[in-house]
């Protein structure tokens, strides 16, 4: 079988990396949120509404006016709408479990959107790409046991993220076929200021000044998480990013033990070499499978996979 390739799988790897990153620290302010009594749907504004401005800032950077057109609304407001709902689940499953188990329990994302990349996209996944989600995968769940020790609400709750963010993803590849990531990024974060913002309405509290500071927080991560992710998603197949998402437990991990003094057992040391193994090796396999193609196109990076039409067009 022959996999669908990726260009510049280094680059890739590193933006989403960096977007996980974010996406943890970001989580742990909505958690601090949260135990300051706000609810859900007004941490979700902040969100949005401060994490549009990093996505403006980086599109007046370029100064195309284009990156704000687009013909694909009804592609715009799916992905939005299911992302929306998604982060809403994934944030209320904070309130009701341990940071790391709901966490855990979310990292059952990548083998849905593997399933549904085959099915929807026509992806190609190879053995290795499948053993590299399922071995990741298994590593979490080795980790962390999140069933064993959390309520049915909440793994319910965490499982309904999983799930909801795989199809807003599958969503973020069809759009990358002809939108800019950016382009993406604004829309669905667009989308969101509406929809929470319509929501708080109608559930508003106000503040003390560590939860103001934690909402703003929050949005200003979310903001650059959502860009570098968006990016990740739009150039490379579904299945080799997701397997950078299990990254995430180990950033996880280590918030819960500076936040929250949560020292986890010897499985999460393990189970970390497992998931960071399972990236690298993937990103090793498709640099050295690129590395003769570039070389007979174009000089370019050692390591690095000479860049396609598209990235000349809409680098990030």
């Amino acid at each position: 079988m022959t996999e669908t390739p990726v260009d510049r799988p280094i680059r890739i790897a590193l933006f989403i990396s960096g977007s996980v990153l974010f996406f943890a620290v970001m989580n742990m302010f909505v958690k601090l949120a949260a135990e300051t009594g706000l609810p859900v749907p007004q941490i979700l504004f902040f969100r949005s509404a401060i994490g549009l401005l990093p996505i403006l800032f980086l599109m007046a950077q370029r100064r195309n006016m284009d990156l704000f057109k687009t013909t694909r609304h009804s592609g715009h407001f799916v992905r939005s709408f299911v992302g929306f709902f998604s982060m809403c689940c994934f944030f209320w499953s904070f309130a009701l479990l341990p940071l790391a188990n709901a966490t855990a329990i979310h990292f059952a994302s990548p083998l849905v959107l593997t399933a549904m990349a085959v099915l929807l996209l026509d992806e190609k996944v190879g053995p290795h790409r499948w053993a590299a989600v399922i071995i990741g995968l298994c590593a979490v769940l080795f980790m962390l046991q999140p069933a064993s020790n959390g309520d049915a609400l909440g793994s319910l709750v965490a499982m309904c993220a999983a799930i909801l963010g795989a199809f807003a993803m599958i969503a973020v590849r069809k759009l990358g076929d002809t939108e800019h990531a950016l382009t993406i990024a604004f829309y669905f974060t667009l989308y969101c200021v509406f929809l929470s913002g319509v929501w708080t309405l109608f559930v508003w509290q106000t503040p003390t000044l560590p939860g103001l500071i934690y909402m703003i927080a929050t949005g200003l991560l979310g903001g650059l998480g959502q860009v570098w992710l968006t990016y990740a998603y739009a150039k490379a197949p579904a299945a080799f990013v997701s397997v950078f998402s299990y990254l995430s437990i180990v950033f996880v991990t280590a918030l819960d033990i500076a936040v929250w003094g949560h020292v986890p057992p010897w499985q999460v040391g393990v189970g970390s070499l497992i998931v960071m193994g399972c990236g690298m090796y993937i990103v090793y396999r498709e640099t050295r499978k690129r590395a003769p193609l570039a070389s007979e196109t174009m000089p370019c990076t050692e390591g690095e996979a000479a860049p396609t039409e598209a990235d000349r067009q809409n680098p990030v």
